[in-house]
């Protein structure tokens, strides 16, 4: 009888114990070997998804591995292969009070921080053995590197190189939602300097519009609820006979001021629609295309003329199914059928456009005659800021660095050297570990890049 009782005693201590551990984050998603042990190295057992992780354990992914994390502050984070990771400390409240003390000790992860980050920014850290990290409402990657991401860089600069040769065009300003699909029709996000490439079709949200530079300096700016696709952009400065650029309309407006293309090759410059397909001779100029000749949604507008194609000319001249309309002239075409009719006065929503001319907006210089470069690869720790930024603070020194959205920061071993990187490295710019938000995690392979080599995954624990 004692036995039993002391059975049942040592059964009911556990169970509180478990009972009473905080809850901090649960898994999301496991692949291959991924394992959660206390702060003593006790406990080590094999997790899958629903698996609940308590503040203070440390959870682990093998070489050919990774997890997908959410914390009790809607945090979401990819652990990397070879990484160890714990919550050290989590006050999860929605108020100023709430804090967060992450540790990294090995490997790396992609994070979208929660709302801890945004009610109390200074209260959000990532510690490692030589800096730590503050985070400011952000979306970021991190990662402490030896020689494994040398190795990586190194083989990615051939694809840097080439990849970056076939960027025809980059954002240069944006204000709300814009998103790209590919000739597969593949959705990704666009942020200013992102690499716009040819097929790209781009798609701007209500209350939406941007700014984009092309390789021949042309410039456009599109409209809220447009459709635009780069059908062809060929440009060399030392070959301008080969010069040529193709653009759709497909809904919406947008306003345009041609470069070098449009100078050297008039006849190569082409913009569709669905009614006409416009023609320049060194311009700038406006379009608004909505009813029948938008495709998709008609987004109608009831304007005074009625639905359908719009042309404003405020530089230069265009041809406008054959007809030639210059500057300060305006011309309505209401379907494919019938001719352009000029207009005696500029319409109001061209007047009274809140997007401004693409010439008009003061934009970083954007230069497409390089690639980019690798940027050498000491081992440390390297932070790429997608959204927000990040501080990253040297323990031993105290020196610290804030990283912006779309830079790149790193510390060496020792948190001796903190700096600002020139560029995003190749490893993290084409990091084929899945985003944290990936609605497609399934389609992940441990054979795209990082993720294993041709042996494959030893197991999956969903």
């Amino acid at each position: 009888m004692k036995i039993v009782n002391s059975l049942l005693l040592i059964t009911g201590i556990l169970f509180c114990s478990f009972a009473y551990a905080k809850q901090v984050g649960e898994i999301k998603y496991a692949r291959g070997a991924v394992t959660v042990q206390k702060e003593d190295g006790s406990g080590a057992r094999l997790v899958g998804k629903g698996d609940k992780l308590a503040q203070g354990e440390v959870i682990q992914t093998g070489p050919k591995s990774f997890a997908i994390l959410k914390l009790a502050d809607d945090t979401r984070m990819t652990l990397r292969p070879g990484t160890s990771f714990a919550v050290e400390n989590m006050n999860a409240e929605r108020t100023s009070k709430a804090t967060a003390l992450l540790g990294l000790f090995r490997g790396g992860f992609r994070a979208i921080t929660g709302y801890i980050s945004k009610k109390n920014p200074r209260g959000y850290r990532v510690r490692t053995p030589a800096v730590t990290i503050g985070i400011r409402g952000t979306e970021f990657d991190a990662r402490l590197c030896n020689k494994d991401c040398a190795n990586e860089n190194k083989k990615l600069e051939k694809k840097l190189k080439k990849k970056q040769a076939r960027v025809v065009g980059r954002v240069a300003y944006q204000r709300g939602e814009i998103k790209a699909l590919n000739f597969a029709e593949k959705s990704r996000d666009i942020k200013v300097r992102s690499d716009l490439y040819e097929g790209d079709l781009l798609k701007t949200g209500s209350n939406s519009y941007a700014v984009i530079v092309f390789r021949d300096k042309s410039r456009i700016s599109l409209q809220a609820n447009t459709d635009f696709r780069i059908d062809e952009l060929r440009f060399d400065i030392d070959k301008p006979a080969g010069a040529s650029a193709l653009f759709s309309l497909l809904r919406g407006g947008l306003r345009a001021v041609t470069g070098l293309v449009g100078k050297l090759k008039p006849k190569g410059y082409r913009m569709r629609t669905r009614f006409s397909t416009i023609g320049i001779r060194g311009t700038g100029y406006d379009l608004l295309c909505t009813g029948l000749c938008a495709y998709g949604d008609p987004s109608n507008l009831n304007l005074p003329k009625g639905d359908g194609l719009y042309a404003s000319v405020w530089s230069g001249a265009i041809t406008l199914n054959k007809k030639v309309l210059d500057r300060g002239q305006y011309a309505f075409v209401k379907n494919a059928s019938t001719p352009p009719v000029l207009l005696p006065k500029m319409p109001a929503h061209f007047k009274n456009n809140p997007v401004p001319k693409p010439n008009e907006v003061d934009v970083e210089d954007i230069d497409f005659s390089q690639t980019d470069q690798a940027v050498e690869v000491p081992p440390g720790l390297y932070v790429s800021v997608t959204e927000g930024e990040v501080i990253i603070k040297s323990l031993l020194t105290n020196m610290e660095i804030v990283v912006a959205k779309g830079g790149a920061g790193f510390a060496d071993a020792t948190g001796r050297h903190v700096k600002i990187l020139p560029a995003i490295p190749a490893f993290q710019k084409f990091d084929t570990l899945p985003r944290p938000n990936n609605q497609e995690i399934n389609a992940a392979t441990s054979r795209s890049g990082v993720l294993g080599d041709e042996d494959g995954l030893v197991c999956e624990v969903k």
